[in-house]
């Protein structure tokens, strides 16, 4: 089964003592047969401006690394990020990091942010903690005209995902933290496996579980191969 992982983070966190490199990154992909949406830890967590150089550079090293530039909203210098030439120089999609940058949907420096991506045809990925109700993720992602990939939505959302997945027809949701096997087997019989991708956060937290729960689920192969990879073809183009 190919993969295609939506989010791989070298770098640091400086939460933790957990550090991965790309070599890390590099090697996971080896095993899984996988690809991915690459994004250096420095941009979530650090400086988005040089967090992008790093991804860059990272997504080099190997052509199976797409790379995610970010912005972060807090700063003034986000709003001159041309993503239009982000994208021409290869970049494949906007990743936003509420999660680790301690702001909510309701930030209108993001959401500009996001609408300048969307006309660039960047899809934007989503990190988003635990908590934060899966409402608030459908309204940031109805103004937008490109798919938008919700990170970090957990089990205890699993109702209110099959809601809004209903009203808002761009937004798919990370399996990752939705990951019960019986979660993902009722999911795809309710919103069906088209709203759903695979992501990690490899190196800094591993993709294991996920993984196994994927392999493990009652769901007809078609159904597992878009969740895996398919999905991302159809976001980011054939290159996954």
């Amino acid at each position: 089964m190919s993969l295609f992982d939506f989010s791989l983070m070298p770098g640091g966190d400086p939460r933790s003592e957990r550090e991965g490199s790309a070599e890390d990154v590099i090697a996971y992909l080896d095993a899984v047969d996988g690809a991915g949406l690459v994004c250096s830890a420095c941009g979530a967590f650090y400086d988005f401006a040089e967090g992008n150089r790093e991804t860059a550079d990272l997504a080099a090293l190997d052509r199976r690394l797409a790379p995610a530039a970010t912005a972060d909203p807090r700063r003034l210098d986000a709003w001159e990020v041309d993503f239009h030439a982000a994208a021409s120089e290869g970049f494949r999609a906007l990743a936003l990091f509420p999660v680790h940058q301690n702001w909510d949907l309701s930030n209108h420096a993001a959401r500009h942010i996001a609408r300048s991506a969307a006309e660039a045809a960047l899809p934007i990925v989503l990190h988003v903690s635990r908590g934060t109700p899966v409402g608030a993720v459908a309204g940031f992602a109805r103004s937008l005209d490109v798919p938008v990939v919700a990170c970090g939505v957990s089990y205890g959302s699993v109702g209110e995902v099959a809601a809004c997945s209903g009203e808002v027809d761009n937004l798919l949701f990370s399996m990752r933290l939705l990951c019960g096997l019986e979660n993902l087997e009722a999911l795809v019989a309710r919103i069906g496996p088209e709203r759903l991708v695979f992501e990690s956060g490899e190196p800094l937290t591993s993709h294991a579980a996920a993984l196994a729960v994927l392999q493990s689920a009652r769901i007809d192969e078609r159904a597992r191969e878009l969740i895996a990879a398919g999905n991302a073809r159809r976001i980011l183009g054939e290159r996954p």
